[in-house]
């Protein structure tokens, strides 16, 4: 049977006008001409623009916007000399209040469509009909960890992000999103790199030695982290003496730490490697959230919004009160979430965490804060959900996976455990659709759904959905 072929009304290279109609999950604005719809990104509904049409396939069109005919009432200046070229922040010319509105209006429309699961009020059930959004306490100035990418041209060294897409580092020098000392030391680590005349990496033809940056500061006890990404070799002694000394060439009150090397051979797109060595002070960073101490190491994960982070372990804690029992932490990392909750709690906590680094962190903050009812288990969720299938003192889980969700085996896993609670924390509003639509034709109930926005200006959100076992 022959294909059917498409009518597209536009071709590439052509310019015309658009009214903006909405925005979609990706910042980009949806705009549609006779019909066909168009991606116009840098814009907001209610936007008047020219465009200019620079990629079609049968069911989309990608525009390069050209100018601002008519703004709209949504948009404001986003205030950044580099907004428009930098790939990190997508959202930043769009007033904060419709920032909440589209990021609550993504996760409706996810769970709803990919997740079939009907936000409506149920008089068995306290759920209402859209999720609850909590705004930003701080929407600038709020991220702890910085990754740096660096490019030597002709006028001078680059140290910035890649720029949505590709991987052109745009030169940052004042990011509005970091906390402010990080963009401090970004630009004392440059001036010693180009002093110091230090190789850079070339990622075109897998040349150099300084490849990444990555900076990490506690905004509670303001101690300050470097990493340096490196090919195999060794740095001069005088440029890490350089670095060490920040603490007093710098005005103001920075706690640098420790300066470790993480060693990435490969011709990868991964940033870190696999070794660490330690080339200054200790390698790890003091953090203290919700009344804890952890040890934070540098390839540890931890959440980048230390003051959103907070709200976001009250309401974990929240949801799982009445559980009197076992609770499993899934994908624990350094444990901020599973010694938050034993802290205030006489349940048994038991932590499961891939990364052996991070169980490390998690034992020692444990250790120095003297919980004696918490546990963390190294190795994959996979593998040890499977030893608690069968066993009834399991009576809640935590899953908190990376973005692209949970395997299908440990949502098996989960079901055969049969938890009262499960308390899902998702960065992807598409994967956590997918996995509850499981749980929930399975045994489980939505019970509730916050929204926390942990990640202003940009188009990323953390959900946290409270499912029940039916009856």
């Amino acid at each position: 049977m022959a294909k059917v072929k498409f009518n597209i009304p536009v071709k590439c290279g052509e310019k015309f006008e658009l009214s903006v109609e909405d925005i979609a999950s990706s910042g980009d604005g949806i705009s549609h001409y006779k019909g066909y719809t168009l991606f116009v990104p840098q814009t907001v509904k209610g936007d008047r623009v020219l465009i200019e049409v620079i990629k079609t396939t049968p069911r989309f069109g990608i525009t390069k916007f050209i100018k601002l005919l008519k703004p709209s009432t949504w948009r404001i200046n986003p205030e950044c000399p580099i907004y428009f070229e930098c790939g990190g922040c997508q959202l930043r010319h769009i007033k904060y209040d419709e920032q909440m509105e589209f990021k609550k209006k993504v996760v409706k429309d996810s769970l709803e469509r990919i997740g079939k699961i009907k936000l409506e009020f149920d008089r068995f059930a306290s759920l209402t009909t859209v999720p609850e959004i909590i705004p930003a306490r701080q929407p600038f100035f709020y991220r702890n960890k910085g990754i740096f990418h660096l490019k030597r041209t002709r006028k001078g060294l680059k140290v910035g992000f890649f720029a949505k897409g590709t991987h052109n580092v745009v030169d940052i020098k004042d990011c509005p999103i970091l906390l402010e000392p990080i963009n401090k030391v970004k630009e004392a680590i440059r001036r010693s790199t180009e002093n110091k005349n230090v190789s850079v990496y070339n990622e075109l033809h897998h040349k150099g030695f300084l490849r990444s940056l990555i900076i990490r500061q506690s905004a509670k006890t303001k101690e300050i982290l470097i990493g340096l990404v490196t090919t195999e070799g060794n740095f001069d002694s005088s440029f890490i003496q350089d670095i060490a000394e920040i603490n007093d060439t710098l005005k103001g009150n920075y706690k640098l730490v420790g300066i470790v090397q993480n060693i990435n051979t490969l011709k990868t797109n991964v940033i870190l490697g696999e070794e660490n060595r330690l080339l200054w002070g200790k390698d790890y960073l003091n953090e203290s959230l919700g009344g804890i101490n952890y040890q934070l190491s540098l390839t540890s994960f931890f959440q980048i919004n230390p003051y959103q982070t907070e709200t976001l372990l009250k309401t974990v804690e929240e949801m799982l009160t009445e559980v009197k029992g076992t609770i499993l932490d899934t994908y624990s990392g350094i444990g901020s979430i599973a010694l938050y909750l034993a802290k205030n709690s006489v349940s048994s906590i038991i932590g499961i965490e891939e990364n052996e680094v991070a169980v490390e962190d998690a034992k020692k903050s444990a250790e120095r804060n003297g919980i004696k009812n918490c546990s963390f288990l190294s190795g994959t969720t996979e593998i040890h959900l499977k030893n608690f299938e069968g066993l009834s003192d399991t009576k809640a889980i935590i899953l908190d996976p990376p973005r692209k969700g949970c395997s299908e085996e440990v949502l098996n896993s989960v079901l055969k455990i049969k938890p009262e609670r499960i308390v899902y924390v998702s960065c992807n509003p598409s994967t956590l659709s997918r996995d509850l639509n499981k749980l929930c034709q399975e045994m489980y109930c939505i019970k509730d759904v916050k929204v926390i926005d942990m990640f202003p200006q940009t188009v990323h959100m953390e959900t946290v959905v409270l499912l029940e076992r039916k009856g």
